[in-house]
């Protein structure tokens, strides 16, 4: 892997693909990189593809705050900067997509099209099955949240979670990533973007959506994490290009149903390429301005 720096973190990166046009692949909270590798090999044929591990996570340093979605946001633009990335295909998981949403909004000169894969937003998380959770943890005094801070998940801890994420027990056993993502990771990458949540009711609200670039929505219909009823509704707001259900998945779609997901990416990907696809979008624009 090779390593960028921001503002002193190591961040751990893997690169695949020599040319074409940059895709770049973030994770969910508690994974890595890994989660992609399907894609990876897939994509890299057509594009140049970069996918990150998020701090706290995978290979990347663990810092000792600053878990936040703006923290995040800034960092994902900063990577694209130093490596000179303009119409970017963002593509994200979870936390990854409402980085990859958020950086649409605040940049949209530098991102040609995004794929959010079970979008995290306050009202997803807040509605799914850890929402009570993570309504807990939100209320904590800062003293308590500091006392979980140096707390490392154990590996009994990191299955159970990763168990989660799929919709059957087999789809789980079956999957070849799930020794390698359990070695755990420190809770404050969690605690810290669970009682950053209310930055992420944001995400639930688009009346600039028609000033962003094309979107592709993928939800699994039994993600336990996030709520893929909220998710419809919040489709009527974020309005995507296209729209994924995928039944009998959950919140790791890009493992559970690796060759349906790659298909969805590729195909989206190659119907934005086209001048007629953005040609629609820039029309759709000016008639709202």
């Amino acid at each position: 892997m090779e390593d960028f720096t921001f503002d002193g973190t190591r961040i751990a990166y893997l690169k695949r693909g020599d040319s074409g046009p940059p895709v770049v692949l973030l994770h969910n909270a508690g994974s890595s990189h890994l989660i992609w590798t399907a894609q990876l090999t897939a994509l890299a044929r057509e594009y140049r593809v970069y996918a990150l591990d998020l701090p706290g996570y995978g290979s990347s340093d663990r810092p000792a705050d600053n878990f936040t979605l703006a923290r995040y946001a800034q960092l994902v633009h900063e990577f694209l900067l130093h490596h000179e990335l303009t119409d970017v295909r963002m593509i994200g998981n979870c936390l990854g997509s409402a980085i990859s949403l958020t950086l649409a909004r605040t940049h949209p000169g530098l991102v040609h099209a995004v794929v959010a894969i079970n979008p995290l937003t306050e009202s997803t998380a807040m509605r799914g099955d850890l929402g009570a959770a993570a309504r807990l943890t939100r209320a904590l005094p800062d003293s308590g949240a500091r006392a979980l801070f140096g707390w490392h998940t154990p590996k009994w801890f990191a299955r159970t979670t990763i168990r989660t994420w799929f919709s059957s027990g087999r789809a789980y056993r079956e999957c070849p990533y799930v020794q390698p993502l359990s070695d755990g990771f420190p809770a404050r990458a969690l605690v810290g973007l669970v009682r950053d949540l209310g930055a992420f009711a944001a995400l639930d609200n688009w009346p600039d959506r028609d000033a962003m670039p094309p979107v592709c929505t993928i939800w699994g219909t039994e993600n336990r994490i996030l709520s893929a009823a909220a998710g419809r509704t919040l489709n009527e707001q974020l309005r995507p290009d296209r729209a994924e259900w995928l039944d009998r998945c959950g919140h790791v779609p890009m493992l559970e149903r690796a060759p349906e997901v790659t298909a969805i990416i590729t195909g989206f990907l190659e119907s934005t390429a086209s001048d007629t696809h953005r040609g629609a979008r820039t029309r759709r624009r000016a008639s709202t301005a």
